[in-house]
């Protein structure tokens, strides 16, 4: 019974999303079919007069910005002629002014040719040959630039003159910038720079332009004389006599077609950029815009009931989902999870719901663990039966009866036996003193000694002024023991161990050192791993003892130091290996004991 009233309440809420959603998408989409419409055929009218504005104005500032590049390359090229020596060296200063022509040319694809004439008709060229042996103070570009030898000329018509280009430039591809070149001295002209510049240079600058598939600019002179054109039948049908104010949209009808004329005058040369846009072709594109979104509009409708069929569903689906989880929950399955891509909140309550689980299971874990601590205190309880007076008394019997057999050597290693134990037990305390763990480091490896006889060696060797400094207690015996046993042990013939414990600027080095089996890089570098992260290596294979042993060193000297401690691992295989603890000379007041 309740499984089905949840499942009814379902698909209540899907239906009232659906219906809610259809009904919401209505009411602005046929406003804005209506409303849009009418303001967009208003502004659309009122756009193109602006468009056609815009793009005059970004073509001229274009072709203005590439004059000034000009103009300065023509003003470094004249400085260049004046500050040179032709009047007086003119073979050798010749080739040093056509050799940084050349290489401006080289930098600048638009300019077509550059030439210099003097007063004495001799010339310097680049890019630009000389037809005939007539002077050229009689060219048209050269009295121009002497009329007015202080500022640079644009000449726009290049017919009739006593030059070429090179490669091949018509008349009407290229047009040229003049400059009168002075003596520094005396101010007088001494020549004339000329430089001539293809028309790609325009036509770069139209390119960006917005002009369609009918629009297209052109360029007028000062004098109205065509400067560049595309190759277009409307254009030589547009008189210049229109061209009366620049701050007007000028609409023409041109062929059976209507056209929004516009230009606009440089500052600079005087040029008129007159940009012309069929008014048809911008209209009509906005005709289908409208069209387009018509359709749009019946498409949108159809895609948002589909759509809100599908949301519905995505929404519903979730809460059915956590709840056959619950469901199952109930059954004590706690392995289930929810999970989801979104971040709502369904999934919110989908996220409590798994920490929920994960709490559980977390309790369920502690009680098992606290069970398990439980029966090992029981455990432990029972071992410390064994007390350590047992231990004492034991080991003071065996020494008694071994002095009264003059066993001498029974006599020293229950001495250093008992000092092992009497250290490790330290009356309870977690640290010590070097001094005290060296003591113990030496009975220690007397008993093994005695075991090992001459198959073992050991040296020891600490600063004084280190011994007074207190350290977590047996710190280097599972470093010794390692070595003993993973190290000595494995070695034929005798191995040696040595121990030092000595000061290194503001910190105690603590070293363990054998030449006994060591270990191949990969041991190596798992028990590194192991000291840097805790975690081992899954493709090594690490002893458990050595492993631990270091382990237990590690979790030691961070419990007392923090981070303000290390532990380096060296060992080469056959070799031998050495380990070194480096922890704080000086200790912080919150380490103290």
């Amino acid at each position: 019974m309740n499984i089905r009233r949840i499942g009814s309440g379902i698909t209540k809420i899907r239906t009232k999303l659906i219906l809610s959603q259809i009904f919401i998408a209505l009411i602005p989409f046929v406003l804005l079919g209506i409303v849009g419409g009418l303001f967009s055929i208003r502004e659309a009218r009122k756009n193109v007069t602006q468009r056609t504005s815009q793009t005059v104005t970004q073509v001229s500032q274009t072709l203005d910005t590439y004059m000034e590049d000009l103009e300065k390359l023509v003003l470094t090229v004249s400085d260049e002629i004046e500050a040179s020596d032709l009047g007086h060296d003119w073979e050798t200063e010749t080739l040093r002014v056509r050799s940084s022509m050349q290489s401006i040319m080289g930098r600048y694809d638009e300019i077509a040719g550059m030439l210099y004439a003097d007063s004495q008709d001799r010339y310097i060229s680049t890019g630009i040959t000389r037809i005939s042996r007539d002077s050229f103070q009689k060219e048209n570009w050269y009295k121009a630039a002497l009329e007015d030898p202080d500022r640079i000329h644009m000449i726009s018509t290049v017919t009739g003159r006593n030059i070429a280009t090179d490669v091949g430039y018509s008349v009407d591809d290229v047009f040229s910038i003049v400059k009168a070149v002075k003596d520094k001295k005396t101010g007088k002209v001494e020549g004339v720079l000329l430089m001539d510049i293809g028309h790609s240079i325009i036509s770069s600058a139209i390119t960006d332009s917005q002009l369609g598939a009918e629009g297209f600019v052109f360029v007028l002179d000062e004098e109205d004389h065509m400067v560049y054109t595309p190759i277009n039948p409307v254009v030589y049908r547009i008189k210049p006599q229109w061209l009366t104010d620049e701050d007007e949209t000028l609409t023409v009808n041109i062929g059976g077609g209507r056209y929004l004329i516009r230009y606009k005058t440089s500052n600079k040369t005087g040029w008129k950029t007159v940009s012309v846009k069929s008014y048809d072709e911008l209209m009509g594109d906005f005709n289908r815009m409208i069209g387009i979104f018509a359709v749009i509009l019946v498409a949108t409708l159809i895609l948002v009931q589909y759509l809100s069929v599908r949301v519905s569903d995505n929404i519903t689906r979730p809460i059915k989902h956590l709840r056959d989880l619950m469901m199952q929950t109930e059954d004590g399955n706690l392995s289930l999870r929810f999970e989801s891509e979104g971040h709502d909140e369904i999934a919110d309550l989908g996220m409590s719901f798994n920490h929920m689980i994960k709490r559980i299971r977390e309790l369920l874990d502690r009680v098992r663990q606290e069970e398990d601590l439980k029966r090992k205190a029981e455990l432990k309880i029972v071992q410390e039966q064994f007390k350590p007076h047992f231990l004492y008394n034991t080991l003071d019997t065996i020494n008694w009866m071994a002095r009264e057999h003059g066993a001498k050597d029974i006599v020293s290693l229950v001495d250093a036996l008992t000092n092992v134990f009497r250290i490790s037990l330290s009356h309870g305390k977690d640290y010590i003193t070097i001094r005290e763990e060296i003591n113990y480091i030496s009975s220690y490896l007397y008993v093994q000694k005695t075991r090992y006889e001459d198959k073992l060696l050991f040296e020891i060797d600490a600063d004084e002024d280190c011994m007074q400094r207190q350290v977590p207690k047996l710190i280097l015996q599972p470093l010794v023991e390692n070595a003993i046993y993973h190290g000595i042990k494995l070695k034929r013939g005798t191995g040696h161990i040595g121990i030092s414990v000595h000061r290194v600027d503001d910190r105690i080095c603590m070293t363990v050192e054998d030449d006994g089996k060591g270990m191949d890089e990969n041991t190596r570098d798992s028990l590194r791993d192991l000291l840097r992260t805790g975690e081992r290596t899954d493709d090594v294979k690490v002893d458990d003892n050595q492993s631990f042993g270091l382990f237990y060193v590690k979790e030691r000297l961070q419990q007392r130091y923090r981070d303000n401690y290390s532990v380096e691992v060296e060992s080469t295989q056959d070799i031998g290996t050495r380990i070194s603890i480096y922890i704080p000379f000086f200790e912080e007041e919150s380490m103290s004991i």
